[in-house]
């Protein structure tokens, strides 16, 4: 069963974001730039995707405007692509922006 929930925790961000990423080589083969990432995600909305307490995935989003949030950088593991988990975690990015008064987009 799929969970998702709100990262708080700066170094538990920077964790999540990095092993989904580094599990994902073919889309984030760059170390810069996958580096840059996982530094940036501290700062960021970051929400999480587990299963059985092990994370599948993850979406970051940044402020891009005064009342609104845009996606920086989303992961899912490929053994839970399409399970629905990326669906999930944008429709749950979508209520956090909500619920922070912002528009997502």
């Amino acid at each position: 069963m799929i969970f998702l929930e709100r990262i708080l925790d700066a170094e538990s961000k920077r964790s999540i974001v990095r092993e989904v990423l580094e599990a994902l080589p073919e889309r984030f083969d760059v170390a810069e730039e996958r580096e840059e990432y996982i530094s940036c995600s501290a700062g960021q909305i970051c929400l999480a995707a587990t299963n059985n307490g092990k994370a599948v995935g993850f979406v970051c989003l940044k402020e891009t405007g005064k009342d609104t949030v845009g996606l920086a950088v989303m992961g899912v593991l490929e053994e839970f692509r399409q399970e629905g988990v990326g669906k999930e975690l944008f429709d749950f990015a979508r209520e956090i922006a909500r619920e922070k008064g912002c528009k997502f987009g």
